[in-house]
């Protein structure tokens, strides 16, 4: 009875196979009263691994600003987030296309997407809203609304009250800092605000200019190299404002005034992705 068994399942399985083919079948009726099923052959096992997105990674606190964790991929990306109670903000260098991305989102607020320094240029991103460049500064503002948004703004505004007041001392985690307090000015000039990004250059630069920075020695060339190379972006950014200010214009002098801060920043946000790369996240404590 096994052998007669067997032998059926085997004629089952050839007309299956033979169904599939598509090749012309006919069975005497009563042949097969219960089909059963084909045995099927185990699927081999996946033995390839899967390759961590990360890195390096780390978490510290920056007064004034909160807590910040930031990592390295694989493909040396850097990104560094700020959470506070209503907003999330995360950007992020990819050093193969120079792109900066600023993210912030919180709650039930839409995230607020804004890339800078790839090849596009300047791109805001809200839903399925999208604005490219800095030519209708009305549409890029249109897009800076919600709570997140205003909460990260209040945030960095504190932040830069503090320096305003010349109290704070100088710390191994200032580029860090100085990053958020950038992308926080390009913000409000997105969202209007056309001083925002000269103020937040003033205070940093005062900061290195200034006095010498009481670091330690095992980072003194990481920060000394991040801050020659802000002086060196700043004089760039002197003579591309110059050059959108001689615009008759003044709707294409604002377009274009918001395009060098928006360069400065990516700019900015990149020597920062350098300091990273030199300290592997060392500064963050």
């Amino acid at each position: 009875m096994a052998g007669r068994k067997t032998g059926t399942t085997g004629a089952v399985c050839l007309l299956a196979l033979l169904v599939q083919l598509g090749a012309p079948v006919s069975a005497a009726p009563g042949a097969v009263r219960e089909l059963e099923p084909c045995a099927v052959p185990p699927r081999p096992a996946e033995t390839s691994p899967v390759r961590q997105e990360v890195a390096v990674s780390r978490a510290g606190n920056i007064p004034g600003l909160g807590r910040v964790s930031a990592s390295i991929g694989w493909d040396n990306r850097k990104q560094l987030t700020l959470a506070g109670d209503d907003f999330e903000m995360t950007r992020s260098f990819t050093p193969l296309t120079r792109e900066v991305t600023l993210t912030i989102g919180g709650g039930l607020d839409e995230p607020l997407i804004v890339r800078l320094g790839g090849v596009e240029g300047l791109v805001v991103s809200r839903g399925d809203r999208t604005v490219r460049g800095a030519g209708d500064p009305d549409a890029v503002r249109s897009l800076l609304g919600g709570r997140a948004v205003a909460a990260f703004r209040e945030r960095i505004g504190n932040y830069e009250r503090q320096l305003m007041t010349g109290r704070r001392n100088a710390r191994l985690d200032d580029p860090h800092a100085y990053g958020f307090l950038l992308a926080g000015a390009l913000v409000a000039s997105l969202a209007g605000d056309p001083t925002a990004v000269g103020r937040a250059r003033d205070l940093i630069m005062q900061r290195i200019q200034g006095r010498l920075q009481a670091i330690r020695f095992s980072f003194r060339d990481c920060v000394t190299d991040y801050e020659r190379y802000l002086l060196q972006i700043d004089t760039q950014r002197t003579y591309c404002l110059d050059a959108a200010n001689s615009r008759d214009s003044w709707y294409v002098r604002a377009a274009d005034r918001l395009g060098c801060e928006a360069e400065f920043i990516a700019q900015a946000l990149a020597g920062e992705g350098q300091f990273i790369s030199c300290t592997a996240l060392g500064a963050l404590t």
